[in-house]
Parts: C-alpha cells; sequence; structure tokens
C-alpha cells in the first residue's frame, strides 16, 4: 500500500522501518500499514490508493 507524507517528505518511522522519499512510501506489511493509520494526524501520514474499485458485473 502507498502512503504520503505532505509535511514531512523524507519522514523516516524507525519502529516500523519505513523511510518516505519525497513523500512517499510503499508498505507490503499489513501490520506496519495498520501501524502508520495510528500515526498522529499532525505528521499528515495518509495511505493513498488501495485497491480499484470493483465493476459491476452485467446482469442478464
Amino acid at each position: 500500500m502507498k502512503f504520503i507524507s505532505t509535511k514531512y517528505p523524507n519522514l523516516v518511522v524507525h519502529d516500523l522501518g519505513v523511510t518516505f522519499d519525497n513523500g512517499e512510501a510503499e508498505v507490503a506489511d499489513k501490520t506496519t500499514v495498520e501501524a502508520l493509520r495510528k500515526l498522529p494526524a499532525e505528521l499528515e501520514v495518509r495511505a493513498v490508493g488501495g485497491r480499484p474499485p470493483q465493476k459491476d458485473s452485467p446482469r442478464t
């Protein structure tokens, strides 16, 4: 999952092993994703993207 940090583009979260590069970080570990979501709002770290919306299947 992709995360962005608008306030601190080179943010390093040592406890989680996450380093933002130019405001972006890719995180695959589910536990780390959940931990990043719980960071204080004033850090301005948020998840972006996610899964694409499912298309409705045509009904016959």
